[in-house]
């Protein structure tokens, strides 16, 4: 049986983790498994395909046969629009169209000892990337100046996890079992602002802004989960999630920062960072989640809600003395900050047979921001992403089953609207006087379409069992 499996796995540890970025500070944004997408993330004690390795180790105790699995967003269409976001008048757009994988995974153990088993998966938790360019130009009102601005922004973030997990059913209701992760983040961003003031051809003032981050952290940490199938229909859960330990030697990160600027006065100032292979130090919260499943004699119903402990004001990266002659007094300069406040989602799910070997699937889960901007300055402080909404997800498909293979298909809709919010930037038509002035006064809407497929293939004839 090794056999079978080690080539598999040998395949799941190969698989390139390349560095893609998006979005970053939600915990649910990407469920995993076909069965978790469509189900809005609710399955969890009553899970038994391999997404249990990330939801609830314990219930891959209920696996039925050694199998490995696959899913996949085939297609994934986003469309992002902030009013104002880049000055009054001055819109931040996106839109674009990609493909996302999520998890590869695989089940195995000896069908004469059932008791114990081992799951491997590499799992993607988040893997996109944005990019937003705006620009202004123009006569400022009641003044013979004139201003031109840019702003480009790209932020890439990719989030992969190689997970084992080990299970045992101490009987046949109560199973039991823990994954071991090895948690990878990859981030790059590039923040730069461009503004210039001018009296005919004669520059007056100008301010240029130029960030970029280039951070990498390896670290593990544990899940541990338990599953209690009370009888045929009733189906209960708990697991918890530890915070991680830093693997240092593998989580060094860049950080460069440059700010030039010409005073009125005609003087010019500049501050510059450079941080090379400096510590990375990101912390993930202690996380605990209680889920429920019913089933009846065509349908299934889940349930799900998170909590997730609260992280204080911190930066993400240990940063050194500064070597340049232009070197800025403020110790933040170049740091990254980010604050998690205290967050509870829930997830609900429902599975309907519709005719034999056939369902349907629905769910539904909130996702909301965890970012604390009680703590988190969003006009002084760097933080890796702009995100500030909260998220809502929608989610339907169909599963075919047969004795060999699992085949599920259909659609997620990310959702996420917010109002007068900082601006990412201020490029309106304005005096150097105000360089520094934000406003809030933005409009967002952020949606997303995922079309996800996964397909099982089981080793073993389930209708021979």
């Amino acid at each position: 049986m090794l056999r079978i499996y080690f080539p598999l796995l040998l395949l799941c540890f190969i698989t390139p983790i390349a560095t893609i970025m998006a979005q970053g500070n939600f915990y649910w944004q990407q469920q995993q498994g076909a069965n978790g997408n469509l189900l809005g993330g609710s399955l969890a004690s009553g899970a038994t395909d391999n997404s249990a390795i990330f939801y609830n180790p314990g219930a891959l105790a209920f696996t039925e046969t050694p199998n490995v699995s696959f899913t996949s967003d085939l297609l994934s269409y986003t469309f992002f629009n902030i009013e104002n976001g880049a000055g009054q008048g001055v819109d931040i757009k996106g839109n674009q169209f990609e493909t996302k994988p999520q998890m590869i995974s695989g089940t195995a153990f000896n069908l004469k000892k059932r008791h114990f088993k081992v799951t491997y998966a590499i799992i993607n938790l988040l893997n996109t990337k944005s990019e937003y360019t705006s620009s202004n130009q123009g006569q400022i009102p009641n003044s013979n100046d004139y201003y031109e601005g840019y702003f480009n922004y790209k932020n890439q973030l990719r989030n992969d996890r190689i997970a084992i997990g080990t299970t045992y059913r101490i009987s046949e209701s109560l199973g039991v079992g823990v994954t071991h992760f090895i948690d990878i983040k990859n981030a790059e961003l590039t923040n730069n602002t461009n503004e210039t003031w001018s009296r005919g051809t004669q520059i007056t003032n100008y301010s240029n802004d130029y960030k970029n981050l280039r951070f990498n952290q390896v670290s593990i940490l544990w899940k541990i989960g338990l599953a209690w199938h009370y009888n045929d229909r009733l189906n209960i859960g708990f697991n918890f999630e530890t915070s991680d330990i830093n693997v240092q030697f593998l989580s060094k990160s860049n950080s460069r920062r440059i700010i030039e600027t010409m005073e009125t006065s005609g003087e010019v100032l500049k501050e510059v960072s450079d941080q090379e292979k400096v510590d990375s130090k990101y912390k993930l919260p202690i996380t605990a989640e209680l889920n429920i499943g019913y089933i009846t004699k065509k349908t299934e119903y889940s349930a799900r809600i998170g909590f997730f402990g609260k992280v204080q004001k911190y930066g993400i990266l240990s940063l050194k003395p500064e070597n340049s002659m232009f070197s800025s007094n403020d110790d933040a300069f170049s740091q990254y900050f980010v604050a998690n406040k205290t967050i509870t989602n829930i997830a609900v799910g429902v599975k309907h047979e519709l005719v034999e070997d056939v369902n349907v699937l629905m769910g539904f889960r909130t996702d909301f921001n965890f970012l604390d901007f009680g703590d988190i300055d969003p006009i002084k402080d760097n933080r890796m992403s702009f995100d500030y909404w909260d998220l809502y997800h929608l989610s339907a498909g169909f599963e075919w089953f047969g004795p060999r293979f699992n085949i599920i298909g259909g659609l997620v809709c990310d959702m996420g609207f917010s109002e007068n919010d900082i601006q990412i930037a201020n490029l309106t038509t304005r005096p150097y006087s105000e360089v520094f002035d934000r406003k809030s006064n933005t409009s967002t809407t952020y949606l997303q379409f995922n079309l996800i497929f996964g397909i099982t293939y089981h080793f073993k004839d389930r209708t021979q069992l």
